[in-house]
């Protein structure tokens, strides 16, 4: 089978007054190539934006398999 990158998206959680439990904010079309230092520099970027604590991330990548 023939995999090929279609897409990928990440999901940060992040915490905060108001939202103990989280709120996800997302992110698509993230590179294919998208590393975990890219991601941690993302979650800090919005810890600069807004007073929320950057938690964790869920990043989702799709392929499309053809059978040749």
């Amino acid at each position: 089978m023939i995999r090929t990158f279609t897409n990928a998206k990440v999901q940060l959680m992040m915490v905060g007054a108001g939202h103990e439990k989280g709120i996800a904010r997302t992110f698509s079309h993230l590179p294919e190539d998208a590393n975990d230092e890219q991601i941690q520099q993302l979650g800090a970027l919005l810890e600069t934006i807004s007073p929320d604590k950057f938690d964790n991330a869920i990043v989702t990548v799709s392929h499309q398999l053809d059978p040749k």
